[in-house]
């Protein structure tokens, strides 16, 4: 398998944050040309589940995947699983709390809007009424459509982001926990968007090192949004701790013009995808 492979290995659809169903998302990586595809939605497999029954006849190879909300030192960590069995014993008692856990983050959060003299109960029956788990995500889109705020992102800078009166802190498990579900399952874990998380360069090392000594074993090093720098620093992170490179959109939209699915750089030669052992 050479690196000219088309290879996504970070989506969205509807079963979380995403806009697309499992089935448009497949076609629509099958018109983009993608032939490896991994569907990573938040804390859920049931977009997997829905895609394999489309993926062959689009001629698209289907990496069964999930992106898992962990907590290290009180930061929230993305962690993606590929290869997984969805069908994982411990994986799916692992994702029903992780589930339930945001069910009760998100009533905690509308809570707060009541108090502050929002409608919190009808926005959370418009979240509740969305397909997939529910996210902030959600949230905001029906606070935009209730007319409480002008965009989506000013619904996170004056209610639900951090330090905000409707902020509900997430305390999502540790990050070695959620790796060891990604093992159980027989997959690969992989930390997502590492140049996202606001650490110092020395929490950021430590981070890394507390993820392989885990079990981590990949590093996304391309992911959309990504500036150059972005990519050389990953590429340097994959290659000093002995992680493998994985490369995804962390597409959610067709609407999102600006990081459309699939069209990802080239990986650094000095790094070694994920992929390759398939």
């Amino acid at each position: 398998m050479t690196e000219a492979l088309r290879v996504d290995l970070h989506t969205h659809t509807s079963c979380s944050d995403g806009m697309l169903t499992p089935t448009e998302l497949v076609l629509r990586a099958a018109g983009a040309g993608i032939e490896l595809l991994a569907i990573t939605d938040h804390d859920t497999t049931a977009g997997v589940l829905q895609a394999e029954r489309c993926a062959p006849a689009a001629g698209v190879r289907l990496v069964p995947g999930v992106e898992i909300s962990a907590s290290w030192r009180a930061q929230s960590i993305h962690v993606l699983g590929l290869w997984i069995d969805p069908a994982s014993g411990p994986l799916c008692r692992a994702l029903d709390a992780q589930a339930q856990h945001r069910a009760r983050r998100m009533a905690r959060i509308c809570e707060r809007l009541s108090a502050l003299g929002l409608p919190g109960s009808a926005l959370l029956r418009a979240v509740e009424a969305q397909p997939g788990l529910p996210t902030r995500t959600h949230l905001a889109a029906a606070m935009l459509e209730a007319g409480i705020v002008a965009r989506s992102e000013d619904a996170f800078r004056k209610y639900l982001g951090r330090g905000t009166a409707a902020h509900v802190a997430a305390d999502w498990p540790d990050l070695a926990s959620v790796v060891g579900w990604i093992l159980a399952a027989g997959g690969i874990a992989s930390l997502a968007h590492p140049a996202r998380y606001r650490l110092s360069g020395g929490a950021r090392r430590r981070l890394l090192a507390d993820f392989k000594t885990a079990g981590g074993t990949a590093l996304e090093v391309i992911t959309g949004g990504n500036a150059a720098q972005h990519v050389d620093a990953c590429a340097d992170w994959a290659q000093g701790f002995g992680l493998e490179a994985s490369i995804g959109s962390d597409f959610h939209s067709p609407e999102h013009v600006w990081n459309p699915l699939g069209r990802l750089a080239k990986l650094p030669d000095r790094v070694r995808p994920v992929w390759r052992r398939e």
